[in-house]
């Protein structure tokens, strides 16, 4: 299963749906066995199984409203996502706020992965679930998905996100009157992912709301909470914690991390993949995060940086920062200074 906790600031959201659905919020939390007293905090965690309760219940409910989903993720925006929402909105495009999506999208639905894949003048932004969860696998999660896909696109493009079609994993119900309406764009059922397409064109236009600097400090606040997630998740939060304390330094390899976890380089690489993550991916997490810290400060010194990450010169950095940003250290250097 997917990342197994959550941090409980989604259950404000949470309690819109089932306020939506007309459920007793007292009676459900108690079966979900939550304590009211954690919700909208960062620093306290729910798990999926909590998760799966809640929004199964809720969507159990609403059945006698056929478009339930729909009508969720249409009223959706950005300032709903949290801190989410606001790293994207602040983004300098929307092809920049979409990779935060992948990058922090634990933060908020750790059951979704989703995918950018352009091809010729267009971009599909797919997105499959943990099947493993119940609420997954219904039709109201596949509406609630595009329709907030769609929803927060357009309300981070001012309503300018160039809809093309949208796909969904269910079969098509035999009213589409509601689908129509909201969409507006050639539809298509049975899927195998569910996803909007979207003209590329607008992928790198400067978003309304962008604002760089305060981008970064999100960033690094999203760091923290992903640190903090990680944390509590086991393993890898133990192995994130000893890079970042070793970072750039001899005994930050994976021989050195595993001996101090008392395991083998061979054990620690099997149990982190238990946990969906690998030792390189972790290192690259900790090296990138870093890097975008130091690079949004005047004074950076790029061959400084790139041996303070553990490289062994500045082309391979410059190489690794592609990778992550897609853009050259400079170019994000200027981009964030202004």
């Amino acid at each position: 299963m997917a990342g197994s906790l959550l941090p409980a600031s989604i259950l404000p959201g949470l309690l819109e749906i089932a306020l939506k659905s007309r459920l007793n919020i007292q009676a459900l939390f108690d079966r979900a066995g939550i304590d009211p007293d954690v919700v909208g905090r960062h620093d306290q965690f729910i798990t999926l199984a909590q998760l799966d309760m809640l929004l199964s219940s809720a969507f159990s409910v609403a059945q006698d409203d056929p478009f339930f989903g729909l009508r969720v993720g249409q009223e959706n925006h950005y300032g709903n996502l949290d801190l989410l929402g606001n790293l994207m909105a602040t983004a300098g495009s929307l092809r920049e706020a979409l990779n935060l999506l992948l990058r922090y999208k634990d933060l908020l639905v750790p059951y979704l992965e989703f995918e950018l894949i352009e091809a010729d003048d267009q971009v599909a932004l797919t997105s499959t679930s943990d099947e493993q969860l119940q609420f997954t696998r219904t039709r109201t999660h596949n509406e609630v998905v595009v329709a907030t896909m769609v929803a927060i696109g357009n309300s981070l493009m001012g309503g300018k996100l160039g809809l093309r079609r949208v796909g969904f994993r269910h079969p098509a119900p035999q009213d589409l009157s509601a689908y129509q309406s909201f969409f507006q764009v050639p539809l298509q059922f049975a899927q195998p992912r569910n996803e909007i397409v979207i003209d590329r064109e607008g992928m790198d236009v400067a978003l309304p709301t962008a604002y760089p600097r305060y981008n970064q400090r999100l960033r690094r606040v999203a760091d923290q909470q992903l640190a903090r997630l990680s944390r509590a998740q086991g393993l890898a939060g133990q192995v994130q914690g000893l890079l970042e304390a070793r970072l750039g330094q001899p005994d930050s390899h994976v021989e050195a991390i595993a001996s101090c976890l008392n395991l083998s380089a061979r054990t620690l690489q099997r149990r982190l993949r238990r946990e969906g993550v690998t030792f390189a991916g972790l290192r690259d997490q900790v090296r990138h995060r870093h890097a975008c810290d130091a690079l949004a400060e005047p004074d950076c010194d790029m061959e400084q940086l790139a041996s303070s990450l553990g490289f062994s010169d500045t082309a391979n950095f410059y190489h690794a920062f592609k990778r992550w940003e897609g853009c050259a250290p400079g170019a994000y250097r200027r981009r964030v200074l202004g």
